[in-house]
């Protein structure tokens, strides 16, 4: 803000207040827009906004079939020890 006449001081806040609050606030709301922008982006990219019930929801249990698996495996360990 130097280079262009107006240094950030008490003195050019009250007797330039207009340029001192153009030059800080629209870099600011900008940037607050950009950063917007790519939050929305990806919010959407996740599917947030969807009224469709979300289909990689799966429940994950120890079954009988992981009992039977398992206890083969084990027998199979066992007998190569064995052996």
């Amino acid at each position: 803000m130097k280079v262009r006449g107006i240094g950030l001081n008490i003195r050019n806040i009250f007797t330039k207040p207009i340029k001192i609050i153009e030059y800080i606030l629209v870099p600011l709301l900008s940037s607050m827009v950009r950063i917007g922008e790519e939050l929305s982006a990806a919010a959407l990219t996740r599917g947030l906004g969807s009224d469709v019930k979300r289909t990689n929801i799966a429940k994950i249990g120890f079954g009988i079939k992981d009992v039977i698996l398992l206890m083969i495996i084990t027998t199979l360990m066992i007998v190569t020890i064995i052996v």
